[in-house]
């Protein structure tokens, strides 16, 4: 029994894919369906890290602030939130965040390197965390993104001898994948909302400069990480069915989240 819950498929696969899709079900009816990307992510936390923060290193910086930004997701879903220009806020705190974190790798690099760095990082970011705010109202969008972005992330960042994020990038994915899965089986969209999109871009914005700037990931991987959420907002035809709409998103999704994998061994 150790052995089977202590093996990868089952930390980053499984159990997030279950955990999810639990939430999704029972938690709809209260509109806190988007709380089924957290707690596919937290179940493989509590399997590979047992949410222990001390020290707190960038990892456990990572999945803190996926927690906390969870919270202030369903704050802000609760609360109805609809100033314009809360999505650059959003924005401009994801930046703080991934500097935040990355910034004792930062210090070690030459002023320009450094530069360089943290501008990339905090362009990616910002991008990413802006695409997937917009998405707060598109379930099958954001969840085709987040399923994408995230096996896309867990791939990549295993290719990268960065097996713990991998871990975590898979985590996301299968969490989105439940949530896709069971709008796909009901042909209804369920609740969405920043509880989703904000964790959501928080951890795909914060894992894939930590696996490039403490592993191995090319930065090429990032480009084209950026734009799968892009890639999420393509118009579709008004007619079609939600199901058609997940099952054309997904696939193209994907097929941008296997081309940063095959960027990886170069």
């Amino acid at each position: 029994m150790n052995d089977w819950v202590s093996h990868p498929i089952t930390q980053s696969i499984i159990v997030p894919f279950i955990a999810a899709w639990i939430t999704t079900k029972l938690l709809n009816h209260l509109r806190l369906s988007g709380l089924a990307v957290i707690a596919g992510f937290c179940a493989t936390v509590y399997l590979v890290a047992n949410f222990n923060f001390e020290p707190l290193s960038s990892i456990k910086i990572i999945i803190l602030s996926g927690m906390v930004a969870a919270v202030i997701g369903l704050m802000l879903d609760l609360t109805s939130n609809t100033w314009q220009f809360m999505s650059y806020l959003i924005a401009i705190t994801c930046c703080n965040v991934v500097l935040w974190m990355l910034w004792p790798v930062l210090q070690q690099r030459d002023i320009l390197e450094a530069t360089i760095y943290g501008i990339g990082i905090v362009v990616y970011i910002t991008w990413v965390t802006i695409l997937f705010d917009r998405l707060a109202t598109k379930p099958a969008r954001a969840g085709s993104a987040g399923m994408s972005l995230g096996i896309g992330i867990g791939i990549s960042a295993s290719f990268s001898a960065s097996a713990l994020l991998g871990q975590l990038g898979f985590a996301i994915g299968m969490a989105c994948s439940a949530y896709l899965l069971t709008q796909l089986i009901s042909g209804k969209p369920y609740f969405c909302g920043r509880t989703f999109t904000l964790p959501l871009s928080i951890l795909c914005g914060l894992i894939p400069p930590a696996t490039i700037m403490l592993a191995q990931m090319p930065w090429s991987c990032l480009t084209v990480l950026a734009a799968i959420p892009l890639v999420a907002n393509v118009p579709l035809p008004r007619n079609w069915s939600l199901r058609e709409q997940i099952i054309v998103l997904s696939i193209l999704t994907l097929i941008i989240a296997a081309s940063s994998i095959l960027i990886v061994p170069d």
